[in-house]
């Protein structure tokens, strides 16, 4: 898009910008390059950011308004994580269970 973007306005390379210009055009393929967050993706995040939430809420210095974010944050991430893993998790149990009943993988 990006590419065309120049060949309209006459320019052949992006080294034919200037610095601020080529800062821009770096930035704009950055944006648009970028890929959609996948559930793959949230299931490797979300528990490192629940455990660094939760050593955060741990901390006996922080103020009342502090912990209660924190507390509400660990809240929503245990949430979002369960909502995200539960599908595997009941797959896995039920593949189990007609296994072990039937024998059956």
């Amino acid at each position: 898009m990006l590419d065309r973007i120049l060949q309209k306005l006459g320019i052949k390379s992006i080294d034919d910008l200037k610095p601020a210009e080529k800062a821009t055009w770096v930035a704009w393929s950055k944006v648009l390059g970028r890929q959609d967050v996948t559930i793959e993706d949230l299931k490797k995040l979300l528990p490192i950011e629940l455990e660094r939430a939760n050593i955060e809420l741990r901390n006996h210095e922080n103020s009342a308004q502090k912990d209660s974010y924190y507390k509400a944050y660990c809240s929503l991430l245990a949430t979002l994580t369960k909502m995200i893993v539960a599908p595997t998790q009941e797959r896995e149990q039920l593949k189990a269970m007609l296994n072990q009943k039937y024998g059956i993988e």
